[in-house]
């Protein structure tokens, strides 16, 4: 004896769970989701640490500019051989540059992966006596700079370089 099959149903069982091809392609987008996530960090982490570095000198350079303009002295900034950079102060009744080392002014070494190089549009700067150690970069205190061109450059791939520039009176900019 036959029953009645009820309206909008098919004789055949309907089929309950997942075929093949849906449990492959979620397999498949699972992995390349988690192939992106795991090697992401490792293929930025360069880039990252000299976008990071780029944004802390930037990020200084505006505080001591400010800082020139407020105090009514003189800030410098020089980088060393080891490519540890320094801050210094020209105190107003002083001729002799003294070096900072209250934070955030205080040296700071730059990981070893990059290299920094410092480019200055000026040759000798005033009122400094030639002497080791001074700055290269000026911060006076009527706000102008002396203009420069900060390289931060990753040994692994130069073409990653971060260039922190101005032209002595406008801001401190960065360049990819």
């Amino acid at each position: 004896m036959k029953y009645p099959v009820p309206e909008g149903r098919s004789r055949a069982k309907r089929s309950r769970g997942f075929t093949l091809v849906e449990l492959l392609v979620v397999i498949l987008i699972i992995g390349i989701l988690l192939g992106i996530t795991l090697l992401s960090p490792i293929t930025g982490t360069v880039q990252k640490t000299v976008q990071e570095q780029a944004a802390r000198l930037q990020v200084l350079f505006s505080q001591v500019r400010d800082k020139a303009l407020l105090d009514n002295a003189e800030y410098g900034f020089s980088i060393d051989k080891s490519g540890r950079y320094h801050w210094w102060v020209l105190p107003l009744e002083s001729k002799e540059w003294v070096a900072i080392t209250e934070t955030p002014f205080q040296p700071y070494k730059m990981p070893d992966s990059l290299n920094v190089y410092l480019n200055t549009a000026e040759g000798d700067l005033p009122y400094l006596e030639p002497r080791e150690e001074g700055p290269s970069v000026v911060f006076y205190s009527d706000y102008q700079v002396t203009p420069f061109s900060l390289y931060v450059v990753p040994d692994e791939n130069k073409k990653q370089k971060v260039v922190l520039t101005t032209d002595g009176l406008s801001d401190v900019e960065v360049v990819r």
